[in-house]
């Protein structure tokens, strides 16, 4: 989406780059044990993802209107867009009321979620459909929005790690 609404703009493919990877970062250290592993190949195959994969083709042509939401996330010669099912999923997970994180700026408990901006405004515009394509835009371009280097720091600097948000029992938590 950012891609077509910007005319391919390097710097804003960057930008969303850097925070849908620092979001991916946090995610991984709440759902991971070893969340270094979110690095080399797995990193490669975001970028790549990220630039020509099923969803980069899906959200071009969702933001410049040659397909719709209501047209679903099975789309003929291209299978399923994962991507779509994958918003909701980490939504959904980190939304629980279950768990809580204490957020950098208020000090206060929040669901993780709220620590994830760009998830926040994907779920809205592909999953919710409160929102347009171009809502991307402004949430990339939010400058109130902390800098995905502090989210990165916070997750490494934190021990995040919360097993019972994939169910596993309450003993393991390592915190």
């Amino acid at each position: 989406m950012v891609a077509a609404l910007t005319n391919e703009s390097a710097t804003s493919k960057a930008v969303y780059f850097s925070l849908c990877t620092s979001e991916m970062i946090y995610i991984t250290h709440l759902l991971a044990e070893e969340p270094e592993r979110l690095s080399g190949p797995l990193l490669a195959d975001t970028y790549v993802t990220l630039l020509k994969g099923r969803n980069a083709w899906y959200g071009h042509k969702l933001a410049k209107a040659e397909l719709t939401l209501e047209m679903g996330d099975s789309i003929k010669g291209k299978g399923t867009i994962q991507g779509v099912s994958a918003v909701n999923a980490f939504y959904e997970l980190l939304s629980q009321g279950s768990i809580s994180v204490t957020h950098p700026e208020t000090k206060k408990h929040v669901a993780p979620v709220e620590l994830c901006p760009i998830l926040k405004t994907l779920y809205k515009i592909l999953i919710k459909r409160e929102l347009g394509t171009s809502s991307i835009l402004e949430a990339i371009r939010d400058e109130s929005m902390s800098d995905p280097r502090e989210r990165i720091e916070m997750a490494q600097r934190q021990s995040l790690y919360r097993p019972s948000l994939l169910g596993l029992p309450k003993g393991d938590i390592k915190l």
